[in-house]
């Protein structure tokens, strides 16, 4: 399992539209063969903040996704940083029980 992380920054003004604009992306990237999860959200606290959050069954289902959104990614003049780290998971277990 791989989980991808990041933030981005964009301006305050332009978060709720950038969002938006990926709303399309988001819902068919969830519907790709090993998408576990894919999500950029608002961030509650920094008003310029999105956090990026991805959780992907192997390699194999994200190097497929990563070669489709290079080619088909929407163009996000907003964003003014991003900063994604990529993490392999070896095991996993509910977190009470």
């Amino acid at each position: 399992m791989l989980i991808v992380a990041g933030t981005g920054y964009v301006d305050p003004e332009r978060r709720g539209a950038l969002l938006e604009s990926l709303a399309p992306v988001l819902r068919h990237v969830r519907t790709t063969p090993g998408c576990l999860d894919y999500v950029v959200a608002a961030d509650p606290i920094e008003p310029d903040r999105v956090n990026i959050y991805e959780r992907w069954e192997s390699e194999a289902h994200l190097t497929t996704h990563l070669a489709g959104i290079a080619q088909s990614a929407p163009a996000v003049p907003d964003v003014r940083s991003v900063e994604v780290v990529r993490y392999e998971i070896s095991g996993s277990r509910p977190l009470h029980g």
